[in-house]
């Protein structure tokens, strides 16, 4: 019995959850304890029964009154009795009781104004402390004019015990009752912060769960639009990828938005080509605009500096919401992305980011409000604009973590302007990503992708076939450390969420592996979690990089340009590709055809990329003759295993240039090979090495052919580029008609012609500002 009854005393406070309301408990029973005190103290203090009575009837009172409130939940009409009939009724009475003034009693109306702080809300807590302390300095006030209405002590000693033993009670249990407080709110910020973590979990993982499926899906629509012949199907391939990005940008938005909520946003600063990342974005929202029927002019200082240091994950949403919106928000006319050098110094440099359109507008009633979560303008929302509203919260929230503030003019109907400026590190030239959107190829290199989903190392598979990378794969960890201790492999493709090991693991003991070998393989980690911690925390436990789910190709290329041995890897750079027409086409189809190499398929594995075409033919040909007397030694001396690798780059190589029948002949080939079929391999190998040479003879023609025309037409394209004095008729046009997306880019064409001028930055200024009489003086001038 005695082990049950303590218990239920404990279960009787700590199964309450609302912090007034355990306090209510506590300060009830702190008052049944001082009343308890101060009955036994009135023995000491001479203060008389009518005391000690007075103090156990305030004792049973309390007892009664926390039983009453705790069985019926009426709180507040218990918070209500305890002021009026305790803390002044009762209080009051022992006042006049006890001494007074020269008593211990004044000490004990601070549980009254306590209890009036912690228990009341809003209103009525202001009505209850006024009223407390009206009462408490009404009552010391008739004791000072009428001291014949207070019992005074017996004694000095009695009046000293009193007010000795009243310090003491009233600090101490009002010290117990802070603790108590203290304790509790301690406690419930650990169940936040429990909270917390548990929801940044669970983002973590729903941030997973739901990437995985969409980059399945992104990578599976990717090799449908490339492969498919059907107008329609490939229309509806686009449609897929837009409706899926769109998706995969709202579920960033809603994560972020609880990140930033949670303060668990943070900077995470590292080197980036901020050329590029202009380039990608006007790259993709100039399609945007277009599809609006828009203009999308790009303003990009020349002198900007190509690397710098920031946190390039968020500029770029932050730049992606604002010309988002500028395109959503906007049915005609032109969106305008200024990027301006302000200043710059030895370390750093500040960078001016402007966006503007003419589109709805915003008043500025909205304008205050549209930094607010699930906030849009009026007049948005009156024209059913789809969206969250998050765009510009999570926007703002981003910049002030980047040390800035965005900042907008706007007046309805008639668009709108956001900018900011930002101060930059400068960084270093890596020596990579010299131009946006190259790619590559690399026929020597082997990497090793590892993840616990075949779906998604067939979707990598196909994303890299263009680039010749031999890839093999690996579904577990445990199966990857096999196959790295046997292979040899320049990049590792490494999965982070896999079961029985992760990706940090698998990590960790494919280092132990290079460390024997005396190696040292770049391992990029494969990731669907976005959060910037998982992004620090793979840098710090030793991955080379870090890529993102869904997986997007160029990106994926541009890393594997980054980390894989450079003499293995040759650039197709931006700058090569070049315009051929139909007509032209079809005559290199029809000297291909005649050696049953198919243009048109080489075309869709290489997304029409002809430049990657020409690449791939120049190394297949190129290889060919050492590659054959290779492999007629390897089948002349038995050696089947070593000859079936061989067959195996050919096969792979075959297929990207369109070589059918070659293709289907190594493919039967290397499964002899494999086999230890030497009869077969033997009798076929003839056929094969046939088909192999006519490959070759066909694809040096083709190249002869290519030289011919290619040049043929990077010589008019330069030739059109440089009739400058047809461009400044142009841009006069373009000023007079008063169309000023127009006239921008033409003055782009001229300063990559002249390069920067005083003249032409004018021109440029007086285009932005609309003074096209200004512009037209300008030009005039510099003309003559």
């Amino acid at each position: 019995m005695k082990s049950i009854f303590p218990s239920k005393i404990i279960d009787f406070y700590k199964k309450e959850t609302e912090l007034n309301i355990i306090f209510f408990k506590l300060l009830g029973t702190a008052g049944i304890i001082i009343s308890i005190a101060g009955a036994v103290s009135s023995f000491f203090t001479g203060a008389g029964p009518s005391s000690f009575f007075i103090n156990i009837g305030a004792a049973i009172a309390s007892v009664a009154l926390i039983v009453f409130v705790d069985r019926t939940g009426h709180y507040l009409i218990g918070y209500l009795i305890t002021s009026f009939t305790i803390f002044m009724g009762l209080f009051g009475m022992l006042f006049f009781e006890s001494g007074g003034l020269y008593g211990s009693m004044p000490y004990f109306f601070s549980f009254g104004i306590l209890f009036t702080l912690l228990m009341y809300k809003g209103k009525l807590l202001v009505f209850m402390e006024v009223l407390h302390v009206s009462f408490y300095v009404a009552i010391a006030h008739i004791a000072h004019v009428h001291p014949e209405t207070v019992k005074t002590f017996d004694t000095p000693a009695g009046q000293f015990f009193d007010q000795v033993s009243g310090i003491v009670i009233s600090s101490v249990g009002i010290g117990i009752i802070f603790l108590m407080y203290l304790k509790e709110y301690q406690k419930q910020q650990k169940i936040a912060q429990e909270s917390s973590n548990a929801k940044s979990i669970l983002l973590a993982n729903i941030s997973h769960e739901i990437r995985t499926p969409i980059n399945m899906l992104l990578g599976m629509n990717e090799m449908i639009y490339r492969e498919a012949e059907n107008r329609q199907i490939i229309e509806y391939s686009q449609n897929v990828d837009t409706a899926g990005r769109q998706l995969l940008f709202m579920i960033n938005q809603f994560l972020d938005l609880s990140r930033i909520d949670m303060g668990k946003e943070e900077i995470f600063e590292e080197n980036f080509n901020i050329t590029n990342l202009i380039e990608s974005l006007r790259s993709y929202y100039k399609k945007e605009a277009d599809n609006k029927h828009l203009d999308f002019v790009t303003d990009a200082d020349k002198e900007l500096p190509g690397f710098v240091i920031g946190d390039v994950r968020k500029l770029t949403q932050i730049l992606m919401n604002l010309l988002s919106n500028a395109i959503k928000y906007t049915n005609e006319g032109i969106i305008v992305f200024s990027i301006q050098k302000l200043a710059e110094d030895a370390q750093s440099v500040t960078i001016h980011f402007e966006v503007s359109d003419t589109g709805v507008g915003i008043s500025k009633e909205d304008q205050k409000k549209i930094f607010e979560s699930f906030e849009r303008s009026a007049i948005v929302r009156q024209r059913g604009i789809e969206g969250t509203g998050l765009g510009l919260a999570i926007s703002g929230n981003l910049a002030k973590l980047l040390g800035t503030e965005i900042k907008v003019k706007s007046k309805s109907g008639e668009g709108s302007l956001f900018w900011f400026d930002l101060k930059l590190k400068k960084g270093v030239d890596t020596g990579y990503d010299k131009a946006t959107g190259e790619t590559f190829i690399a026929p020597d290199a082997r990497i090793l992708a590892v993840d616990d989903n075949n779906m998604n190392l067939t979707v990598l598979k196909s994303l890299l076939r263009r680039t010749l990378v031999r890839v093999d794969t690996a579904q577990s960890a445990l199966e990857s450390y096999a196959m790295y201790e046997k292979g040899n492999y320049d990049l590792v493709l490494m999965d982070y969420m896999m079961p029985d090991i992760d990706g940090i693991a698998a990590m960790e003991e494919l280092r132990r592996i290079d460390k024997r070998k005396g190696k040292n393989t770049p391992i990029i980690v494969l990731t669907a979690d976005a959060t910037p911690e998982r992004k620090k925390l793979f840098n710090e436990k030793g991955f080379d990089d870090y890529l993102l789910k869904p997986i997007d190709v160029m990106l994926l290329e541009t890393v594997l340009i980054r980390h894989l041995p450079k003499e293995l890897v040759t650039i197709v750079e931006k700058t090569d590709q070049i315009d051929i027409p139909e007509e032209t086409l079809g005559q290199f189809k029809k000297i291909l055809e005649k050696y049953d190499i198919s243009f048109d398929m080489a075309m869709k594995h290489l997304s029409g990329d002809i430049m990657q075409f020409v690449r791939i033919a120049e190394v297949f040909v190129e290889r060919a003759d050492g590659s054959i007397c290779e492999l007629k030694e390897l089948i002349r001396s038995k050696e089947y295993a070593k000859a079936a690798y061989i067959i195996h780059s050919v096969k792979g190589n075959s297929g990207n240039v369109g070589a059918q029948d070659l293709y289907y002949n190594a493919r039967r080939l290397e499964k002899r090979a494999k086999d230890g079929d030497g009869k077969y391999v033997d009798a076929a190998s003839e056929l094969f090495f046939m088909e192999w040479e006519r490959a070759k003879e066909g694809l040096t023609k083709f190249l002869d052919e290519f030289e011919k025309v290619g040049v043929s037409f990077k010589t008019a394209k330069a030739e059109e580029v440089l009739d400058e004095n047809a461009l400044m008729e142009k841009l006069l046009e373009a000023v007079r008609n008063g169309n000023q997306s127009p006239a921008l880019k033409t003055i782009d064409e001229i300063e990559a012609i002249r390069g920067k001028m005083p003249e032409i930055s004018a021109i440029r200024e007086a285009v932005k500002d609309i003074d096209f009489d200004r512009a037209e003086k300008l030009i005039e001038e510099l003309k003559r």
